[in-house]
């Protein structure tokens, strides 16, 4: 079962204030993000959340960092297997975000052409 990138975004953050135990950054996979979200007890996504956003030291509210962390974390890993290190591209993202240059690429979707 895969959750919406809401719910899930919403566990992250839930998940991005618990624990404070060190995560390697760049050896962290998608894998082990996801499943952090799906096994109780485990925080390190959260951990892992946090992480980044002192690395990126975006320089804004602390909620607002975990969010685009945490999308730019979705988007790394969005169709990518479960051994991509998402950290950098994560990263990048949010500050493209802060910027305002952040575009969303919708998913692929045939469209009907007329007369189909």
């Amino acid at each position: 079962m895969r959750l919406p990138a809401a719910v899930l975004a919403l566990c992250v953050l839930c998940l991005a204030a618990c624990g404070n135990k060190d995560v390697d950054t760049a050896n962290y996979t998608c894998g082990q993000f996801n499943k952090s979200l799906k096994t109780k007890g485990d925080d390190t996504a959260g951990n892992f959340i946090n992480q980044l956003r002192e690395d990126a030291d975006l320089g804004q509210d602390e909620k607002v960092e975990r969010r685009e962390i945490t999308l730019g974390i979705i988007v790394a890993c969005r169709g990518e297997s479960a051994n991509t290190k998402p950290a950098d591209e994560a990263i990048a993202t949010a500050k493209k975000i802060k910027a305002g240059k952040f575009k969303s690429q919708a998913g692929s979707s045939k469209k009907k052409k007329s007369g189909e």
